[in-house]
């Protein structure tokens, strides 16, 4: 198999931005020096932090976090958008899955037996203490993150034996390369709609979620490890 050459650099931490609106969001208020594209993924510094994004699948999850390990990454937060399950839940609102369950062909391929991942317990701590401090609100629970949306958009049933909030692309993966490389992670979710409701718009409260969320990442990326 045909890999480019990985770049040799090395840094603390990295902050993962899934979304390509919310990269160009972070870009416009705090200067990255772009180092690398790998495999369509832009890599930025910030000091002893790396900024990777945007992130479209489970696939370029692996991709970057051999990466990210070989550059001796030892702490991962990431961002990114997802589809309410949970009738509860609604659009705007910030989520941080606290479980996520699996139905990604990566997974399959690290832990064969299993479809239950984990964030890093110490790095969720770091982060609803940050956020609480900012008097940002947010929601916690389970994440299912698959490979195709659609079928769940229109209608089908959760796999048996999953009680889900939240439905992503990518949040488990993230959580089991973490696990398999030794790296710790946690992540963060914009809700941005509502899974079989069909809509083409972002939710009106974004832009301010993203203004005082802002902040944090600002302090995450700038805060030595």
């Amino acid at each position: 198999m045909y890999l480019p050459k990985i770049p040799d650099f090395e840094a603390k931490k990295a902050l993962i931005i899934a979304p390509q609106p919310e990269l160009n969001f972070l870009k416009a208020y705090l200067p990255l020096d772009l180092i690398t594209t790998y495999l369509g993924i832009r890599i930025f510094r910030r000091g002893n932090t790396l900024v990777c994004g945007p992130l479209f699948s489970a696939q370029m999850a692996g991709s970057l976090f051999e990466l990210l390990a070989r550059a001796k990454v030892r702490e991962v937060l990431f961002l990114g958008w997802g589809g309410a399950l949970n009738k509860a839940f609604n659009k705007g609102e910030l989520f941080l899955p606290t479980r996520a369950y699996s139905k990604l062909g990566l997974t399959k391929e690290l832990y064969p037996k299993r479809r239950t991942f984990y964030p890093s317990g110490k790095l969720l701590g770091k982060l609803e203490t940050e956020l609480a401090r900012l008097n940002l609100s947010y929601k916690k629970g389970a994440i299912l993150s698959v490979d195709f949306p659609f079928p769940y958009e229109k209608g089908k049933g959760l796999p048996k034996g999953v009680k889900a909030d939240v439905l992503d692309l990518e949040a488990s993966a993230l959580f089991a390369l973490g696990e398999y490389y030794s790296i710790e992670v946690a992540g963060l979710i914009f809700i941005t709609d509502k899974v079989g409701e069909l809509s083409q718009s972002l939710p009106e409260n974004l832009q301010s979620l993203r203004q005082r969320l802002l902040p944090f990442l600002r302090s995450f990326i700038e805060k030595d490890a």
